[in-house]
């Protein structure tokens, strides 16, 4: 797909990677109009200074961490991403992990798989609806995941620093501290980015405070929660269990203690998939990339 709208529009595209990327940079580097930085790929200051020709920087995804943006901004590129593109998905996938933590789905599978029939043999199920639910950053995926929690009649609280209350009160969601936010959810679900801010965030103290049986789910990025931490806590039986799509090192190496964990749910950084959401990523990557050399404006600039 892309390789067609590039040559449509007069460019030529190549492709490198890891293990060939110092080599390839050569002849690559100096004369590169545009750069795809695929999310995890380094794109870090010692290549960014190769880049004598480059416009525009553009991440087929929302994080873009591993991109040094104030290198390119030095350079006068400019970086780009595409952050709202698989927020119905990331959504969808939040709400399902909350629902098969919280009604023990995968415990009750591994239980009839071991010829186990037995309703009442999972640790304690409670009312969803008698539930609350917080919600840590209140961006574009956590006020879709609002939206879809509503209809279940959960109560809905929520920590974001830079939102405006009235935001809050649009979506029917209770601002609170995150003190309050951790010591309120029987269910906390994570929706910030990775930040020296943010980074670490959730260790033993903080998860703590949350109330005991308590649920996490993270589907934005995994070094915001201390993985050694939340698993001491689970053994602990402190928290019931944690839904995680993303991890702070991905893929895991074998034998990550987490993925051992019962009651743990891991799944592959894949809450974005969907046939809709990856053809209108590449689509808009692409334009980005377009766009930037032709010198018309980005719909979303990081710097």
């Amino acid at each position: 797909m892309e390789k067609r709208i590039y040559q449509q529009n007069g460019f030529e595209l190549k492709v490198t990677r890891s293990d060939t990327l110092e080599r390839d940079s050569l002849s690559y580097a100096p004369y590169a109009v545009g750069v795809v930085a695929q999310v995890g790929f380094p794109c870090g200051q010692d290549l960014i200074e190769k880049l004598h020709s480059c416009k525009v920087i553009a991440v087929p995804g929302v994080g873009y961490n591993h991109i040094d943006v104030e290198a390119a901004a030095r350079r006068g590129i400019s970086v780009s991403n595409v952050p709202d593109y698989c927020v119905e998905e990331v959504s969808d996938h939040t709400i399902a992990l909350i629902l098969a933590m919280t009604r023990r789905l995968f415990a009750y599978r591994q239980q009839v798989r071991k010829g186990k029939w037995d309703p009442l043999d999972t640790q304690p199920i409670h009312r969803f609806s008698e539930r609350t639910v917080g919600l840590l950053g209140f961006g574009r995926i956590a006020r879709m995941v609002a939206t879809k929690l509503q209809p279940f009649g959960v109560r809905i609280l929520a920590f974001d620093e830079y939102v405006f209350d009235e935001i809050f009160d649009l979506y029917g969601v209770t601002p609170v501290s995150l003190i309050e936010l951790l010591q309120l959810s029987n269910i906390l679900s994570l929706h910030v980015p990775l930040t020296p801010e943010t980074k670490n965030l959730l260790s033993y103290e903080q998860l703590k405070l949350m109330p005991k049986g308590a649920f996490i789910i993270n589907t934005c990025r995994g070094g915001i929660i201390n993985e050694t931490d939340l698993q001491k806590l689970i053994k602990e039986g402190h928290i019931a269990g944690a839904g995680l799509d993303v991890l702070e090192k991905e893929p895991p190496q074998q034998g990550h203690p987490l993925l051992a964990m019962s009651e743990v749910i891991v799944t592959p950084h894949a809450s974005y998939v969907s046939e809709e959401s990856l053809v209108e990523l590449r689509e808009r990557t692409t334009q980005a990339i377009i766009n930037g050399i032709q010198g018309h404006a980005l719909t979303h600039v990081i710097k």
